[in-house]
């Protein structure tokens, strides 16, 4: 075809329009989807399914309960849009319906007769349990690198981790979804070019934490087979609650409960309050140790009691220590200063008032996210954190450093480290732990020194444009890196099958002889023993 220069542009720039429109329809054991074509911001097409049930929604009498799985339905369902997010309040903002399990499903290329199926990615969103959702973060790059992303919604906050310790809920139905959600990946990714014996879930924060309560769990068993927890495990403080029937039983006294501590009329009372005011009430819950802690998290996962269906019936640390897990390939690691966002502007001990309260209140913030026993343990052990990185120096903003370091290793990389330690001790399955300080045009803080948390997730999704790299430069290196690495593991069970001129370390897996890990910079290289004096006091003073 000849044409002018005109009309060839005006072709040119109908492409991408012609592409959005191009719908495609793939059937599921579910039913009929359909979706679109779209273009990444790599340049290549990609199929992308958003907004795709996977249960049951969990209203009316099934809030507080286990997901059901989602039911066939007649004719063709659009998958064009994105669902609605778990049901959450973001600065004081309310957003979300209960009616929230969707997933999003993107693929490179839609299955033919020849077509041989690809790895499968499945991603768990962070936010701490209580915000967050699936979409957002796009799969540009990974599905440039051939794989099948699948991105979920699971509920967050009081409607996903209410626990009254008992059978009348047993608590972690946001943990309980991710499990459904994996039944429906090996169910039904084959239609979307997915291999169902080949799938990897990742996370990062709350995710990160989340793929490490699915390790744990039997319930999860066969969902998956390999496993990427990035900044989260399930033996940090803030991811693991106690005494939650209490807690159930103040959030309902401070929604104007009367009635006695019997959990099915305490249930039966808050089935009946709107869900944005049971999110609004949350702190109220908070046992008052708790209330000046310094990452108050409330509705969390904990341990249920025995009965089928179950997902975590024993304590993380005495799982792990037991080697009662799913044993497959386990990647996880962390930033080098994840509590950044502390001393950030607006951050909470960012200002000379904020750091004096810590100074003068120490035990009391530092205190409940230790994993002790009792209040006097917990006190005596802030005694201990605080001499150990302050001495006897009044805590001020001149030591940020310091403070970020002690927050870091309180709520992210202890609790990384020992689980690294303790699987090396059973696994028969390799284990990869990393190490990223690398600080560069992504960086979420660049005039603070460090990596804070979720730096190397700016570098994996597209967020939308404002982080476009130079090609060649360190910045896009480091994410050629990060994708090759991370996709290498979701195909091969290993993130350096080869080196190149971008992977340029093989990356030796952890055992409890070597303790090697990477340390991801600028450049990659294999170390040993991290933070071995100040991750040996933690380890020291926790069990």
């Amino acid at each position: 075809m000849i044409c002018n220069l005109q009309d060839c542009f005006l072709i040119f720039l109908l492409i991408p329009y012609c592409v959005a429109q191009n719908y495609v329809t793939v059937e599921t054991p579910l039913g009929s989807l359909r979706g679109q074509a779209e273009w990444a911001v790599t340049g290549q097409v990609m199929y992308t399914f958003k907004g795709v049930p996977y249960a049951e929604p969990p209203v009316g009498t099934q809030r507080f309960q286990p997901p059901v799985a989602k039911q066939p339905w007649n004719g063709v369902r659009d998958a064009l849009s994105a669902g609605s997010m778990c049901v959450q309040q973001n600065n004081g903002v309310f957003s979300g319906q209960e009616d929230c399990l969707f997933l999003n499903v993107y693929t490179p290329e839609l299955p033919s007769g020849s077509t041989t199926l690809r790895p499968v990615m499945v991603f768990i969103h962070g936010g701490g349990f209580i915000n967050g959702q699936g979409m957002g973060f796009g799969p540009d790059y990974f599905l440039e690198a051939g794989v099948v992303y699948v991105s979920i919604n699971y509920r967050l906050s009081v409607l996903g981790f209410l626990s009254t310790e008992d059978l009348v809920v047993p608590g972690n139905m946001g943990l309980k979804d991710q499990v459904q959600a994996l039944r429906w990946v090996q169910q039904n990714i084959a239609a979307f070019g997915g291999d169902p014996n080949s799938v990897t879930i990742f996370g990062q924060s709350a995710g990160g934490a989340s793929v490490h309560y699915l390790v744990l769990s039997p319930l999860a068993k066969g969902l998956f087979h390999r496993a990427i927890a990035e900044s989260g495990a399930a033996l940090n403080p803030w991811a693991f609650a106690r005494n939650t029937r209490d807690r159930a039983y103040r959030l309902a006294q401070s929604l104007g409960y009367y009635g006695s501590n019997n959990t099915s009329e305490i249930v039966q009372f808050l089935l009946n309050v709107d869900a944005y005011q049971l999110i609004s009430n949350t702190y109220a819950a908070l046992p008052t140790e708790d209330v000046m802690g310094i990452f108050q998290m409330v509705f969390v996962p904990s341990v249920e009691p025995q009965h089928d269906g179950a997902l975590l019936t024993g304590e993380p640390a005495v799982l792990l220590s037991q080697g009662a897990y799913n044993d497959v390939p386990y990647m996880t690691g962390g930033t080098s200063a994840e509590c950044l966002f502390y001393v950030a502007p607006s951050g909470g001990l960012s200002t000379a008032e904020q750091i004096a309260q810590l100074d003068q209140n120490f035990e009391r913030m530092i205190g409940p996210d230790l994993r002790l026993s009792t209040a006097e343990q917990r006190t005596q052990g802030a005694r201990e954190v605080r001499s150990f990185y302050y001495g006897d120096a009044t805590i001020t903003l001149q030591q940020n450093s310091t403070t970020v370091a002690c927050t870091s290793a309180l709520l992210f990389g202890e609790g990384i480290d020992v689980v690294v330690q303790r699987m090396a001790q059973h696994s028969t399955q390799p284990i990869y732990y990393y190490y990223f300080s690398y600080v560069g045009p992504l960086t979420s803080y660049p005039n603070l020194e460090g990596a804070g948390h979720g730096n190397e997730a700016n570098y994996m999704f597209y967020f939308g444009g404002g982080e476009n790299l130079q090609p060649g430069s360190e910045g896009a290196i480091t994410r050629s890196r990060l994708i090759q690495m991370w996709t290498n593991f979701a195909r091969y069970g290993n993130p350096t099958p080869n080196v190149d001129s971008v992977i340029t370390q093989y990356w030796t897996p952890y055992t409890t002889g070597g303790k090697a890990y990477l340390h991801f910079d600028v450049n990659l290289s294999i170390e040993s023993s991290l933070k071995n004096d100040e991750f040996s006091f933690w380890h020291n003073l926790l069990p």
